[in-house]
């Protein structure tokens, strides 16, 4: 696998799940009052600072698995369960962007934390769905770029293809609400992220058939 491969494959495996609301993106928009674009920013510097230990953390016992004398069949399995894990969030998020209407577009309700670096680090730290989504297809993420690039190459090249697009998402997505814009269920919103859910069936499909070849 080339590394633009790779790059690419982190970029549309992360972007729907960037994109998709949750608690983080409904507190940022809550947030963006106190500073718009750079509100947003902040909230994803908080959203760094759990998420960098977090990668790391679940890096470990992959490192000992890219050397040569280690099984494959370690990679199948991981292959076989992120490609699973992403053909079910693809639905998911599928399921979520489409039942959200127009009700919900007005009403985001405000944070009782007024800080975005901490409002980041909590509404990170206690979402559950963030850890398994880590667990299941960052794992798979993380084999691939330990394979590609080994230790820490991989880990470092994965953040930062995986992570500024959280930066992003969130100061444009604060920056808007903050001018009265209203972007939660727009059918602009929906279909972005449809589009960007159907690579997910795709690398699903692939990380299955690749393993049980």
């Amino acid at each position: 696998m080339i590394l633009l491969d790779m790059g690419l494959q982190i970029v549309f495996v992360s972007a729907s799940g960037v994109l998709t609301p949750g608690p983080l993106f409904f507190t940022n928009l809550a947030l963006s009052k106190y500073g718009g674009f750079w509100s947003g920013i902040k909230i994803a510097v908080g959203h760094t600072i759990v998420e960098l230990p977090v990668i790391i953390l679940y890096s470990f016992p992959l490192i000992a698995f890219t050397y040569p004398i280690t099984s494959f069949n370690v990679f199948k399995v991981i292959s076989i369960i992120g490609g699973a894990s992403l053909i079910i969030f693809g639905i998911f998020y599928m399921v979520k962007i489409l039942s959200i209407n127009d009700s919900l577009r007005a009403t985001v309700k405000p944070s009782r934390i007024e800080n975005p670096i901490l409002a980041g680090i909590l509404f990170t730290g206690v979402n559950p769905f963030f850890y398994v989504w880590w667990f299941s297809v960052g794992v798979k993420l993380l084999s691939d770029s330990l394979q590609l690039l080994g230790y820490p190459l991989g880990i470092v090249f994965l953040f930062f293809v995986h992570i500024w697009m959280d930066y992003a998402w969130l100061g444009i997505s604060s920056s808007i609400t903050s001018r009265g814009i209203k972007i939660i269920g727009s059918q602009y919103h929906k279909f972005l992220i449809i589009l960007l859910t159907l690579p997910l069936f795709y690398y699903g499909i692939n990380f299955i058939t690749a393993a049980t070849r």
